[in-house]
């Protein structure tokens, strides 16, 4: 009896995971990934553009959703990828064949919207701690930070395992995103540091003398 349950969980799994749809989630044709308009890659930039100084979270939500905005309301992280040595590519497919990502909650059959989130890496790997960076209003950590937000892209049909797999990325024409420009915001300055504790002990002493 509990080698046909172990065989029942072990179909079950399998069936499940043979349901859910597949998409490309990495880069790998075209130049799309960039920081301030400089290809993030091999060799050095703004900030040390080498292999894995980059990390991406590929987002989901229903063919419905349509739009984004900095809250990131309505999306669900699919997975992770990160930049390769190669300028403007990146990586972050995690299936066996390495050409797509599964989409857990949407079948083969079904189409679905999706958004890439770019940081650099002085955030951590972790999609929800550079999130929460971001929604605590970017503040400044002691290097420059990078992040950026895709354009959605639209009804993108999902496939199953083996593929072939449609990419998140593409033409613009074909609903796909074309790019993704990650934005610098700079460390603050100690000068500015200090400043603001001034002003802060200065408001404490009046408050107090009042």
């Amino acid at each position: 009896m509990k080698k046909l349950l172990t065989l029942a969980a072990l179909i079950g799994t399998a069936s499940l995971s043979f349901g859910q749809g597949y998409v490309g989630f990495a880069n790998t044709s075209t130049t799309r990934v960039s920081t301030n308009g400089a290809s993030i890659g091999a060799g050095t930039g703004l900030t040390a553009n080498v292999a894995g100084s980059y990390y991406f979270a590929l987002l989901v939500a229903p063919s419905t959703q349509n739009t984004v905005d900095n809250s990131l309301t309505g999306w669900t992280f699919v997975g992770n990828g990160t930049n390769t040595a190669t300028a403007g590519r990146m990586n972050g497919n995690s299936f066996t064949d390495s050409s797509a990502v599964q989409v857990a909650g949407f079948g083969t059959t079904a189409t679905a919207d999706f958004v890439v989130v770019g940081w650099s890496a002085n955030l951590g790997p972790d999609f929800t701690a550079a999130k929460t960076w971001w929604n605590n209003g970017s503040p400044q950590s002691s290097a420059t930070t990078y992040w950026g937000i895709s354009v959605v892209a639209n009804d993108i049909l999902l496939a199953p395992p083996g593929g072939p797999y449609n990419s998140v990325w593409g033409p613009a024409v074909s609903g796909q995103i074309p790019n993704l420009t990650l934005v610098g915001f700079a460390a603050p300055e100690p000068t500015s540091f200090a400043l603001a504790g001034l002003g802060a002990a200065a408001m404490f002493i009046f408050r107090r003398r009042k």
